[in-house]
């Protein structure tokens, strides 16, 4: 979604520049035309460490818009994280657009810190749903932009609709997190022995293989690892979890679930979070706590042997994912920047995701 935000701002005639602990040439972002600024970062596993690397890297996105910066200039925010623009932003007398994806952001402490520093640095907000917005609770200007596909993505798609599945498959696509509901995957593969299950996982097949290591997999459950095309997983499946666990973890948007109603699956989710409002209940899919596991399996047993109500919801499904258009998404970047952009006359757009 950055890159999509990024690209539209860069083709609507403004001069880019990126913050970034991303190097120029590498990842989702190497190959726009922008002003790339490398921005020091490093992840360990251990958790304290981390910490210090990420307050480390604020400090040289502080000063890296600090000394770069006009007072006419915008600081585009991706997520939460990169409070050190926002600081170095208000001081420089620039205006800071936040956009704003999390609700779960861990130790809470961080949180708070980076709630006041929005409250206290931005001009305005953008939200990936109603739901972030609404338990964000910042009295800052602010509207809800939903994520979109890429436009390759969909065309993909449409390539690989007529590819009917040769089995009724159940998929789902998640990082290797107990609270992502990989076990409770597992028991709705037990429960429906008859069916196929394919499992996702963004991690490697050692990481995988000692995940599992002390369960006992059922026959008709395929695990794989991190893959870098997915096209071929929603083309062979008929319908896609997402099975978080609510108490433990809030899906504030959930791109798998578009990409899969994009295929036009219908797909089950959680009953809270942004990946409600993606997902019509009874019409796209269902909304149902992954805690009620018996439930999920039901309704893709219903789904298997009801063939006018799948092919019924699978309309649905891909009628639904067009509404998230990526038009929609680049005007809606486009009308807010523009709308800051009245009170500053920018020079510069920078982007920071640190």
């Amino acid at each position: 979604m950055f890159s999509q935000a990024l690209l539209s701002l860069q083709q609507a005639g403004n001069e880019v520049h990126l913050l970034t602990a991303t190097p120029s040439g590498r990842g989702f972002l190497s190959d726009l035309n922008v002003v790339h600024h490398r921005i020091f970062y490093k992840w360990s596993p251990n958790k304290v460490l981390t910490l210090f690397y990420f307050l480390l890297s604020q400090l040289f996105v502080f000063f890296k818009v600090l000394i770069t910066s006009g007072k006419n200039d915008i600081v585009y925010i991706n997520t939460m994280l990169p409070f050190g623009a926002a600081i170095a932003a208000r001081i420089r007398g620039c205006k800071v657009i936040y956009h704003i994806h999390e609700v779960s952001v861990k130790p809470m402490a961080l949180k708070k810190m980076l709630l006041f520093v929005i409250r206290h640095t931005a001009d305005y907000c953008i939200y990936v749903s109603e739901f972030v917005k609404k338990n964000t609770s910042l009295q800052i200007p602010a509207t809800v932009i939903y994520n979109a596909l890429p436009f390759a993505f969909i065309q993909k798609a449409k390539q690989n609709q007529s590819k009917l599945p040769e089995r009724f498959t159940v998929l789902m696509l998640c990082s290797l997190k107990k609270y992502k509901g990989v076990f409770e995957f597992v028991q709705c593969a037990r429960a429906l022995p008859q069916l196929q299950f394919e499992l996702v996982l963004n991690a490697s097949q050692d990481e995988i293989i000692s995940f599992f290591d002390d369960v006992n997999l059922p026959a008709n459950v395929i695990l794989h690892s991190a893959q870098s095309n997915v096209h071929p997983f929603y083309a062979r499946a008929s319908v896609v979890l997402n099975l978080s666990l609510p108490d433990k973890w809030i899906e504030t948007f959930g791109m798998t679930a578009l990409e899969a109603m994009c295929y036009g699956k219908p797909v089950i989710v959680p009953t809270i979070g942004g990946i409600t409002e993606l997902v019509e209940h009874g019409i796209s899919g269902y909304h149902i706590d992954a805690n009620r596991i018996d439930e999920v399996a039901e309704k893709i047993q219903k789904l298997s042997q009801n063939k006018a109500l799948y092919e019924k919801m699978s309309e649905a499904a891909y009628e639904r994912a067009a509404q998230f258009s990526q038009g929609s998404f680049r005007n809606g970047i486009i009308q807010v920047t523009n709308k800051v952009a009245k009170e500053t006359s920018p020079q510069k757009l920078k982007l920071a995701n640190v």
